[in-house]
């Protein structure tokens, strides 16, 4: 009588294998296996040599074939990408689809809000916006908690590519700071900010230092490729996720849109979903389908704010004397602001 199989059989050993060569989640990140995350601390000091990486996305967001910057197959020392915040039933934090070039539907949904009249600082309109970040490929120097190997760093716009710019601006001989034979140490300050009871790390200097040593061009192939770590969902998951959809509510694809009609994007203009139940977008944020708004009056036009230039103080204050990254649209004066989009990414810096 021949042996049973076991249910077993094979399954076991293969999950194994997968999970020896599967990466791990780091919230909205992918991360190769054997990969390290290095993260900065406040009031902290430390040095990094930032290494290149092999560009793999023909649509890298700082891709500029004239300039050669962020070609595919090319060196390129910055991954940019944009976030969503507290999206769907658990909060999460998503990958913004604009990161790769294509239509977001959160994006979309906000600017709906706003060609129906909703004004850019209504606070459902706000937490709609997409935040900045970037990843680096970086080898700590002599740091107490971190080996000098690869690690990646995660870090948004505002708290430190803004400044790392603007000495870039200043002197373009730092430019060559990310080269692997080039390449300058760079010695960055942590300034400690506070936010109500929450503290965060923000770059308060940055210095251009030589290297003790520079790196061969083999080192590259220990260097992750920071494309594939910001992957994202598909359209259709990331718009089921936004609006808490089933898979059976759920779009296959983007909505079709004729030129004659502009309906609800969560449920196509009819008010109820796949089961009949009443659309969450249509009813339950107090939203008619824009199907029926164009028999109505049409809405009221967008406030924008004004184009009145006000010259800050400092970096990083308030013009009018307010707490900058807490007052932030609480006073009239925010209206006419030019500070008005890095107080809202220092709020940004919380969720960090």
């Amino acid at each position: 009588m021949a042996k049973k199989k076991s249910k077993f059989a094979g399954k076991t050993t293969a999950n194994a294998k997968k999970q020896k060569t599967a990466g791990s989640s780091y919230g909205y990140l992918t991360i190769p296996r054997g990969v390290k995350m290095f993260k900065e601390d406040p009031k902290s000091r430390v040095s990094l040599d930032f290494m290149p990486y092999i560009v793999t996305d023909s649509k890298h967001p700082d891709r500029d074939a004239e300039l050669e910057i962020a070609v595919e197959g090319e060196q390129w020392y910055k991954r940019p990408f944009k976030i969503h915040r507290n999206v769907g039933a658990e909060n999460d934090s998503v990958i913004c689809l604009l990161t790769h070039k294509t239509k977001c539907p959160i994006c979309e949904y906000r600017t709906k809000l706003m060609d129906e009249g909703a004004e850019w600082d209504d606070p459902e309109v706000k937490a709609l916006k997409p935040s900045d970040r970037n990843l680096y490929a970086v080898i700590p120097k002599d740091h107490k908690e971190y080996d000098e190997k690869p690690h990646v760093w995660d870090i948004s716009q505002f708290l430190f590519q803004n400044m790392l710019n603007d000495e870039l601006e200043e002197d373009d001989d730092y430019g060559v700071f990310p080269d692997l034979e080039e390449g300058l140490t760079l010695k960055i300050r942590f300034s400690e900010e506070k936010f109500g009871k929450n503290t965060f790390a923000s770059t308060s200097r940055i210095d251009f230092e030589q290297r003790d040593s520079q790196y061969n061009e083999s080192i590259l192939k220990s260097i992750p490729d920071l494309d594939i770590m910001v992957p994202g969902l598909s359209y259709a998951e990331l718009h089921s996720k936004f609006f808490e959809l089933t898979d059976e509510d759920a779009p296959k694809d983007k909505p079709k849109q004729d030129d004659d009609e502009d309906p609800c994007i969560a449920c196509g203009g009819s008010g109820t979903d796949s089961k009949g139940r009443r659309c969450r977008v249509c009813h339950g944020s107090g939203l008619k389908p824009l199907k029926e708004e164009k028999e109505e009056e049409p809405a009221a036009p967008v406030r924008t704010r004004k184009e009145k230039k006000q010259e800050p103080k400092s970096k990083g204050d308030c013009p009018h004397d307010y707490v900058f990254g807490k007052d932030c649209e609480e006073h009239d004066e925010c209206d006419d602001c030019d500070k008005w989009e890095a107080c809202m990414d220092a709020k940004d810096a919380l969720d960090d």
